[in-house]
Formats: structure tokens, sequence, C-alpha cells
């Protein structure tokens, strides 16, 4: 049966990846919708397979790569990155691939060989910048965007039909039988998973996003072809490079205050709202006892402003509020950010207090320290109105 007129997705380019509907955890991050493992075969007399799938996706790789074309016919495989969603069918994709040469840079296919030490037994090509796949009838040009967001990661890019294969670049961990974002109902949902993926996945990537992009502004670009999610065509382009330009600036940030809390007794719960009914801004509230990290970080992303609240218990913080702290702080998410602490006690004062060096560590800067023993009173509750109208 053959491949479906829509995965033609560009001039001489099959989407051949697949979809994984039903995972919902990728290390650490919970893609409520799932995710796709996308891979292309860009078909020329030498025809070249870009990237691969998660390995139990192996056998489905190969049956859409046999509705193109023959596996004899297929002479390179790129990797433009080792994490084994785009790797793990490698091993399996190369018994069966007899004419096939690996085409990858050299931290890449080190990595690839550490993973996977039967590669040892086939051709590799060390490609880099300067080192252009000559096919018979398309070139393709490697650019390097390290940290985007291994060391080994890299884009590849076809001049003659002005498409970039970006793997984790430009991507969001959604499943869906279409192609394209301008194929979505939706648009704006998968923007905002873009950003949920930008906020969890790239954090501490925005210099190398500086990078990334100027290695590509120089180049046309008519469509980006993404490793998961919906990919990029015509005007939706540009819509995706303006998302990474403001992320690379920092200038992501908006009016918007995220409360992070974790109440015991209901007293820092209070405190949470009472801040929330004060701010005369967007107020986005996050009771750490039913929201996971993945929101929190997505909420943080373009927050100007962040509350952190915890009561002090054997000594120190809750350790739901910890380790909030410890993977937004992961992510680069405090940078820039005007920061709100906000905390209870019965003997010993210390809540507050060590989630003020986090946030300094994090590079964040604190605007407000709220602590009390036991019960809020009048004198607390002035502060708190005094404290909101310096800061806003």
């Amino acid at each position: 049966m053959p491949l479906a007129s829509k995965e033609i997705v560009a001039p001489d380019v099959f989407w051949v990846g697949s979809i994984d509907w039903s995972v919902r955890v990728f290390h650490g991050y919970h893609t409520d919708e799932g995710t796709s493992y996308n891979a292309y075969l860009l078909m020329d007399e030498d025809v070249t397979l870009i990237d691969t799938v998660k390995q139990s996706f192996s056998q489905e790789l190969i049956e859409r790569i046999t509705q193109v074309t023959s596996l004899d016919s297929v002479k390179y495989v790129i990797m433009n990155h080792a994490e084994n969603d785009h790797s793990g069918a490698l091993p399996y994709v190369m018994t069966l691939l007899k004419n096939a040469t690996i085409v990858t840079n050299k931290i890449c296919m080190e990595h690839l060989l550490l993973l996977y030490p039967e590669l040892r037994h086939y051709p590799f090509k060390i490609v880099n910048n300067s080192t252009p796949l000559v096919l018979k009838s398309h070139t393709i040009q490697f650019l390097q965007v390290p940290m985007l967001h291994w060391p080994d990661s890299m884009f590849s890019y076809c001049p003659d039909i002005n498409t970039l294969f970006s793997n984790d670049g430009f991507g969001q961990h959604i499943a869906c039988s279409e192609r394209f974002i301008d194929q979505v109902p939706l648009q704006d949902h998968v923007l905002r998973q873009m950003r949920e993926y930008t906020a969890n996945i790239l954090g501490p990537c925005q210099v190398p996003l500086q990078h990334a992009l100027k290695c590509i502004e120089s180049i046309q670009i008519d469509t980006i072809l993404t490793g998961h999610g919906c990919s990029w065509r015509d005007a939706s382009v540009q819509l995706a490079l303006s998302e990474y330009s403001i992320f690379a600036q920092n200038k992501q940030l908006k009016r918007k205050l995220s409360i992070f809390f974790h109440s015991l007794s209901g007293t820092v719960k209070r405190t949470a709202e009472l801040l929330a009914q004060q701010s005369p801004i967007q107020i986005q509230m996050h009771d750490l006892t039913i929201d996971d990290l993945t929101k929190c970080a997505l909420s943080a992303f373009d927050s100007e402003y962040i509350a952190f609240g915890s009561p002090t218990i054997y000594g120190q913080v809750t350790p739901l509020v910890e380790s909030t702290l410890q993977y937004l702080l992961n992510l680069h998410l405090f940078k820039s950010r005007k920061v709100i602490l906000f905390g209870t006690f019965s003997w010993a004062d210390k809540a507050v207090i060590d989630m003020k060096q986090l946030i300094k560590n994090g590079g964040g800067t604190v605007v407000s320290e709220i602590s009390f023993k036991l019960q809020m009173n009048e004198k607390i509750k002035e502060q708190i109105y005094e404290d909101f109208k310096l800061i806003f």
C-alpha cells in the first residue's frame, strides 16, 4: 500500500517517521499529547534517509521506507543527533540497508558508537560545515549547532529545495496525523506546545540558540522539517524563526506572575491566594501537590514575576518546593525574573532563606520576602500590600 500523499512533505522528500500516541513521560517531561519521531527520505539516485526513530518503532520505519523505495537503494543515512529517540532504530536499520553509509559529525559518531557498539561494523562518513554531501541531484549542507541540545546536534540543509532538517530544533511533543502547523485547526495550541518544549528542553540553550539562528540567517528556507511534532512551511517558517529569536534574546517575558506553593496546614495556600488577589497583573497559580514540573516550567517560561511559597519543615523547604526550584534553576528559568518569596515557620525561620539562595544561584532577583510564625496577622498583610505597591 503506497504512502498517502500527505507524506510528501517537500519536493522529493517523504515523511517515513512514526507517531507515538501513548507516550506520557519523555525523560521526565510529561508528554500529555504523545509525540512523533520524524524521519525523512530524500529521493535521489543516491537515496538518503535523514534521521531514524525510537527503537520500538524500527519495523514501522522500514515498512514506510519500502513503500517508497527498495532498501538496497538507500545509499546514505544522515544522523543529525545521537539521542535514542532519533537513533534507536539505527542498528536494526543498518542490518537491512546493505549499501548505506552513516553520515554524521565526529562527536555524533562517537556518541553513536558508545550507544551502539555494533555500529563499528558499518561505514561512516564524517561531515562538518565545510563538507557537504553531494548526491546525484541534490546537495546537503551541514550546520553544526552544538548544545541545541546535545554537543553533537546539527542541522541538515538542502539548498536545491530550500529545506532545513532541524531535528530537535523547532519541534514540539505532539502526536497528530497532520505534518504541518498550517494543517492543524488550533495553531496557537501548537505554538503553546512549542513553548513548553522550549522551556523544558532548551531552557539552558539561549546562547547556543543564538548561534543556530545566525547559522541559518543567510539561507533561504521554505520548509523546516522537525524531529518531533509539526513541521513548518511557507509563511509559518517565519513564525517558527520569530519564536526562537524572541527566546534567544530573552524577550518572551511578559507582565505575568506565576505563583508556586506547597501548603501543609493551609496557611501558605491562603498567603498565595492573598498574593493573587493583590496582584494587578495576570496570575498563574500552581499548587505543587497537583501541578507537575513540565507545566511549571511552561508557566515560568514567559513570567516576568515568580513567587514561591513553602512552610519550613524539618528545618528546610518542603521537598516539592525544593524540587521545583531546582528544576527551574537547571532550566535557567529564574534568569531576569523578579521573585517574591513567602513562607511560614514554627520555630526555625528557614524556608525563605533557603529559597532565596537558590533564586540567587539561578540569576533571579528577590524583590520581596514574607516570612511569619504560625499565622498571618495584619502586620504581614500590610507588608504584602506595601511590597506590591513598590513591585508593580
